[in-house]
């Protein structure tokens, strides 16, 4: 692994935002088990911000990182995993709907983590070519500006 510092970072880091998306979130969760419109709404809203989430995450690491798709989707669970301790081990007030709440967080975030490696790719592959595109050849009085100096 030629770059464990970045994962190292990103690995922390996602463990450290799905922490912080739960602290801040937990008092709205309840509103997933309304009846009508509020209830879907919260819902669409919880799994938007985990489908962002986890979309930039992953674009920004796989932009730099070369055949680490998988490490996507263990940050992927890193994010979700301290929501769903949470919904679990605490009364939330979901009610019903705790199973539609983890299957929908689940699910966007790893729909995000999967458009964000393909995003990521395109992205990468911009970069390089752009790279080799403003290559271009030194002049001779660049390249060894040295050799003209005079030894005094």
């Amino acid at each position: 692994m030629h770059n464990w510092q970045r994962t190292f970072a990103f690995i922390s880091g996602t463990l450290v935002l799905g922490l912080l998306l739960i602290v801040v979130s937990h008092n709205f969760i309840h509103y997933v088990d309304r009846e009508g419109t509020t209830g879907y709404l919260f819902l669409m809203g919880f799994g938007l911000v985990y489908l962002n989430l986890n979309f930039g995450i992953s674009r920004r690491f796989i932009i730099k990182a070369v055949d680490l798709n998988w490490l996507c989707y263990l940050m992927a669970s890193l994010t979700i995993a301290p929501t769903i301790f949470w919904v679990y081990t605490r009364d939330v007030g979901l009610g019903q709907s705790e199973l539609l709440f983890v299957v929908i967080t689940i699910f966007s975030a790893f729909l995000g983590t999967y458009f964000g490696i393909r995003r990521g790719l395109v992205k990468r592959a911009i970069y390089i070519r752009r790279l080799r595109e403003d290559e271009q050849e030194l002049p001779d009085s660049l390249k060894r500006p040295h050799d003209d100096l005079r030894p005094n």
